[in-house]
């Protein structure tokens, strides 16, 4: 099947079946998100099609969200609450293909469409959607209407929205976590709503830039040890594939503090920055911990370039928080 793309280009999507019945038509697709880390991969979409006859002044084409497709329920999202998370680029495409059809076919259609995608709430647990207060279900996103080979787009755009939902909410501080573990810990510290809260994952850097020009107070920027010795290092991109846990660095840091030389070895030894916490910690060295909490804090500034406060959070792996610069 051809299908339209916002740029204009065309492109054949293989369906997997199609079923009609009298004025109804059913067409199930695979979806097939290559190598981008997109948890509906493998998922079935279906498209259903009711024709209710002709519309004689212009075309009609109503689009609803079936099972799977989440429903919004808070203001800050592109969609408003109320409405199926299906955003405007699909929303547009699917309104376009219909009408290429009916233009084929020489009539002028009413038509509902119902997307629905079958596992599409047991997959919305492992999203955002839940905190980004879309329910029952998945959304249906996009741009380009085609996925981007390793595209961290649908991660970003995740993040771009949960800072929409906060300030939508007339939060005027977010708290961006590297890490479930580390958030937990500090909801249970900060009074502050549930949607305040932001999984920023390996984008910190993204995070923050993106949020400078939101209107907010301050962000608070919570992250266990290993992340933290990546961003006090200037490494805001922090995926092992894009940096690595800067021992040297540590190691720099332990000097300035007067450690021993077999000290020092073992930190440029240690396999995880797990052991380098605990050798700090209990090693007569947790001043260095307050340090690199400190420079996570300053480098987060020189992101933001402008009035916004920051506060940095080092969360240890006991549950329990470390430091507060």
């Amino acid at each position: 099947m051809d299908v339209t793309l916002p740029s204009g280009k065309t492109i054949k999507i293989k369906v997997g079946s199609v079923k009609t019945s009298g004025n109804m038509a059913r067409a199930v697709i695979i979806k097939d998100a290559g190598d981008d880390p997109d948890v509906t991969n493998g998922a079935e979409i279906i498209s259903e099609v009711e024709y209710r006859g002709e519309n004689k002044k212009r075309p009609r084409v109503t689009i609803r969200g079936g099972e799977g497709v989440g429903l919004v329920t808070k203001p800050g999202l592109k969609i408003p609450p109320g409405r199926p998370a299906i955003n405007p680029v699909p929303l547009k495409m699917i309104r376009k293909a219909v009408l290429e059809a009916a233009r084929q076919a020489g009539v002028v259609p009413s038509v509902e469409v119902t997307i629905s995608v079958p596992d599409g709430r047991a997959l919305a647990r492992k999203t955002m959607n839940p905190r980004l207060g879309i329910a029952g279900g998945i959304s249906i996103l996009g741009t380009s209407g085609i996925v981007e080979p390793m595209s961290l787009k649908a991660y970003t755009h995740s993040i771009s929205c949960g800072v929409d939902v906060a300030t939508a909410q007339g939060c005027k501080e977010v708290v961006f976590s590297t890490g479930r573990s580390s958030e937990k810990v500090v909801e249970r510290h900060l009074r502050l709503p549930e949607a305040a809260f932001i999984l920023t994952g390996d984008h910190m850097g993204f995070a923050i830039k993106d949020s400078a020009k939101r209107g907010l107070k301050r962000i608070t920027i919570a992250g266990q040890f290993g992340k933290f010795t990546k961003l006090a290092s200037g490494h805001f991109e922090t995926h092992c594939e894009d940096s690595s846990v800067e021992f040297g660095f540590l190691a720099e840091l332990c000097g300035k503090f007067n450690a021993g030389e077999g000290f020092i070895k073992r930190v440029e030894a240690a396999n995880t920055a797990r052991e380098v916490f605990y050798l700090l910690k209990d090693g007569g060295l947790p001043g260095i911990l307050k340090v690199v909490c400190g420079m996570v804090k300053k480098n987060a500034l020189s992101l933001l370039n402008g009035p916004c406060k920051v506060r940095a959070i080092l969360v240890g792996y006991d549950n329990d928080i470390v430091c507060v610069c």
